[in-house]
């Protein structure tokens, strides 16, 4: 422990008592031990902080806002505490595999990996009984992935192609250097896109094909209800937003691409959700 570089693993908590104790369990049992695990405190009201506070582990961290700062200025906030060499983020009511973490240290300790500023790995989707009902791959191989392509891969999919963060781990360094606003292309669900699409303008990606990340869905939570029928519309503006921002050098003809294959995916995962999401 005492040569592995510290690893902050950031996770905004509002109200996540069913799940929160799963989510940080996943953590606390990494093989990878050199933690600190932080939470943003956004003024939970039922006993999420009290379950967190009953693991008596020195490596849990609990920042408690004075007032309800709303999701996403929680989410940006919780990503000002890390100490560490490298970053990671889980959300409250997801988890990681119990490698996850050492996985990824390992690919960005590589000497032949100094151009790696991000891991991310495959997403399982489960359910709300932790169940896995499906692996979120990414489709256009493994391993090193350059910026130019990082970047344009989620374009001929059609949405986040790379993976939610839950598994992801990031050089801290590299965070830093991001301009504010911070993720200002984003739209109300693309904010973990534009996060790592912000890093690997400064670098490539690294693609580990093991689903190390856990995403949890349920016909009920704000995450199955957001994508609905919107999806293609926001994901269009999203893709639009990036084409004018002179740093990611794109023609429009990747925006037109995004649009039809957005539009296509939407129709896809409604149908999954129809069939395999349980309330």
């Amino acid at each position: 422990m005492e040569n592995e570089p510290l690893v902050s693993i950031c996770m905004p908590i509002y109200n996540d008592e069913e799940y929160v104790g799963e989510a940080l369990e996943s953590v606390l049992n990494q093989t990878y031990k050199n933690l600190e695990i932080i939470f943003s405190n956004n003024c939970s009201t039922d006993r999420s902080i009290e379950i967190i506070k009953s693991y008596k582990d020195p490596r849990v961290k609990i920042y408690s806002n004075e007032t309800n700062i709303g999701g996403h200025a929680n989410y940006l906030k919780v990503l000002t505490y890390p100490t560490g060499k490298y970053m990671s983020y889980l959300s409250s009511d997801d988890k990681i595999d119990v490698t996850a973490i050492e996985k990824c240290v390992k690919v960005l300790e590589d000497p032949n990996n100094k151009d790696v500023v991000l891991v991310n790995t495959h997403i399982g989707i489960i359910d709300n009984k932790s169940k896995e009902i499906y692996i979120k791959r990414f489709p256009f191989g493994k391993g090193k992935i350059s910026s130019y392509f990082g970047v344009r891969s989620n374009f001929i999919y059609g949405s986040n192609c790379i993976g939610e963060p839950n598994g992801s781990v990031w050089r801290t360094e590299t965070f830093k250097k991001l301009p504010e606003p911070l993720f200002k292309n984003a739209v109300y669900w693309t904010g973990d896109l534009d996060m790592k699409l912000e890093l690997i303008l400064l670098g490539n990606t690294y693609i580990i094909p093991e689903p190390l990340g856990k995403f949890r869905v349920s016909r009920d939570s704000g995450s199955v209800a957001s994508l609905r029928w919107q999806t293609a519309k926001q994901f269009r503006q999203y893709a639009l937003n990036l084409y004018r921002d002179e740093r990611y050098n794109l023609g429009y003809g990747w925006v037109v691409l995004a649009s039809i294959t957005s539009f296509l995916l939407m129709i896809a995962r409604n149908i999954f959700y129809s069939l395999f999401i349980k309330k």
